[in-house]
């Protein structure tokens, strides 16, 4: 395994005093955020694809300052009822899949989306509850028209580039649980795999250990978030707090730093996990934590992260070692 970062979260230095910040922090790998204007500093997409000096001066900086290439991410918005907002989406995801297949990088971190809940509606509709018959319909209409559609469609191109998709499971989505992004696999086909991200499991009350191995190998990107339950909050509250997130101390739960929600132990326990299930790839750092600054808060997450992080494979068992270390000695001495 190894500690990576999302470019989105460095977005407040420059591009080199960037990858420097990543380097003193141990980073070893980056995910590239590849949506958005904002995220042209750490990988302007168009311009990388038309100007071949530039693109290798930029994997370049990346390579002078021991980064991999590990994966890119494309959050949007993809089923956005606003068209213009979902076709500006699908062609920059078509951008990143070119770029991406033409410097080897496989993975592709991306949503389902959201869709409006019927024909003519114009805002995002998140369905979790179907006791009515009509909420039940408008949710197979979701995916029956909109999500399988779409994501077949765009399967398609990310295949043809060799790109792996990895949905995350996030609230406000459409795949929001292992079940979901199950049956979208089900209906794309292998091009589907996950990013798993924890704290989307802890706010839906999902046991993450259960998800991870439901998942097994189709986990094929990590990002590191925590999830802070507000114990009294959620007594008042409920989970399903519409508090505005950046009051955090008013609200039943907050993203934050891993170790602020959920104690070493259980890290472990995360890290020990993706090793049982064979996975050997990025572990991406993010900053959403509304009360801690941005800096600060990515070193306080490396500095927990980082001694957990199983960087080297398994290797043989310790009596296997022994055993080889001792027929070595014999071959030495001729015996």
């Amino acid at each position: 395994m190894k500690l990576g970062i999302n470019t989105f979260f460095i977005m407040k230095f420059g591009f080199e005093a960037g990858l420097k910040f990543c380097q003193n922090l141990g980073v070893k790998a980056v995910e590239v955020a590849a949506t958005g204007p904002a995220t042209k500093r750490y990988g302007d997409v168009d311009k990388l694809l038309t100007d071949p000096g530039e693109l290798n001066r930029w994997r370049d900086a990346y390579a002078n300052h021991g980064l991999e290439l590990y994966s890119f991410s494309a959050h949007g918005a993809p089923l956005s009822p606003n068209k213009e907002v979902a076709a500006e989406y699908s062609r920059q995801i078509r951008q990143a899949c070119k770029l991406m297949e033409r410097i080897g990088v496989t993975r592709l971190v991306v949503v389902a989306g959201l869709p409006e809940g019927g024909e003519g509606d114009t805002t995002p509709n998140w369905i979790v509850n179907t006791d009515k018959d009509e909420l039940l319909d408008a949710l197979e209409w979701q995916w029956e028209k909109r999500l399988i559609p779409y994501w077949r469609e765009h399967g398609k191109i990310a295949a043809e580039h060799g790109v792996t998709l990895c949905f995350e499971m996030q609230i406000n989505d459409m795949v929001h649980t292992p079940i979901k992004l199950k049956r979208l696999r089900d209906e794309i086909g292998p091009v589907v795999a996950c990013n798993f991200d924890i704290s989307h499991m802890w706010v839906q009350g999902i046991d993450p250990f259960e998800a991870m191995r439901d998942l097994g190998d189709l986990i094929q990107n990590v990002h590191l978030k925590d999830t802070l339950i507000h114990a009294p909050n959620v007594r008042r509250y409920g989970m399903f707090d519409t508090t505005d997130s950046i009051h955090a101390e008013q609200r039943s739960w907050s993203f934050t730093l891993p170790g602020w929600g959920h104690d070493n132990q259980t890290w472990r326990e995360v890290i020990t996990t993706l090793r049982f299930l064979g996975y050997e790839g990025i572990l991406s750092l993010e900053m959403e934590s509304e009360y801690i600054e941005i800096e600060e808060g990515l070193q306080k997450a490396a500095a927990f992260i980082k001694p957990m992080i199983l960087e080297q494979p398994k290797g043989p068992s310790w009596w296997k070692a022994a055993e080889l270390h001792e027929r070595w000695k014999q071959a030495q001495s001729g015996e």
